[in-house]
């Protein structure tokens, strides 16, 4: 009786509302069975609950936590240098400042809390890095949200179909590159399993390690508080063959389980969950 009645007053709102508002709520409930679809799969593979009060509860937290994410966004600017450290934690900064000071350093991450943060405490420390960004649409957006990313200082970004050559030369200088790398935007990267489910994996960060000797290192910042961020970062190593196409293989791999380390520690703010990961779940999302 119920789910008759639900159906009634869905086909009233679909037939009152005008078509841009109805496509709309369209869109959000398309949005929310994505996002939940995706964090089922997370839950289920890191023995968590993936349906019932407490799932629901975790998929509401994921749309305040990206909503977050673009609040800080938009406050990175306004972030102090000289008191980053107040807002940011990064543990074993140390060993990492090291790394990043002795030679060419690829950074990998997902999209996970927020890396914007990072930006300014590289700044903070006099360490530039390059980073490539998703060219979306319209490019009024695109500019103004690249303005604001990595804070504007100490971070160049570069528009992702023309990032290839200069990272390339950032690397041959000894520098570091940054890049989000959970999704496969082209879809032609290495067949890997992510939580248990077929997926692909982009392979660019292990062929720039590979071709450069770089050092390679996952991170994430998560947020623990307003404007208040923990950063953790760790090595990808893996043993080389010398054999190059199976070197960026196992990198790709190890990157892969280090991404899935990280969202399982803090899936409600996995904001990668708003896009297609799965091929199978990305159809069903269509």
């Amino acid at each position: 009786m119920l789910l008759g009645a639900a159906l009634r007053i869905a086909e009233w709102l679909a037939s009152v509302l005008p078509a841009r508002m109805a496509y709309g709520l369209a869109d959000i409930a398309g949005a929310v069975c994505l996002v939940a679809a995706n964090l089922a799969r997370v839950c289920a593979a890191t023995g968590r609950a993936s349906r019932g009060a407490g799932f629901e509860r975790l998929v509401r937290r994921a749309f305040r936590e990206h909503a977050r994410y673009y609040l800080e966004l938009l406050r990175g600017p306004s972030y102090p240098l000289d008191r980053i450290g107040e807002l940011v934690t990064v543990h074993d900064w140390e060993r990492h400042e090291a790394t990043l000071r002795s030679g060419p350093t690829v950074m990998v991450g997902a999209h996970i809390g927020n890396f914007e943060p990072m930006g300014a405490y590289f700044a903070a420390h006099g360490i530039p890095v390059l980073s490539p960004i998703e060219e979306i649409r319209p490019r009024a957006l695109f500019e103004f949200l690249a303005s604001r990313r990595g804070t504007g200082r100490g971070v160049e970004v570069v528009p992702l179909s023309k990032a290839r050559r200069p990272m390339i030369a950032t690397l041959r200088r000894g520098g570091a590159v940054g890049l989000i790398a959970d999704r496969d935007l082209a879809g032609d990267g290495l067949a890997v399993t992510f939580f248990g489910h077929p997926t692909t994996m982009p392979e660019g960060p292990a062929q720039l390690v590979v071709m450069s000797d770089a050092a390679f290192l996952a991170g994430c910042c998560l947020r623990i508080g307003p404007d208040r961020f923990d950063c953790v970062g760790e090595p990808i190593e893996v043993e080389r063959t010398g054999d190059r196409r199976t070197d960026v293989e196992a990198l790709t791999r190890a990157m892969g389980a280090e991404f899935e380390r990280q969202i399982a520690g803090a899936p409600e703010q996995w904001w990668g969950a708003f896009q297609p990961i799965w091929p199978d779940l990305g159809r069903a999302a269509a």
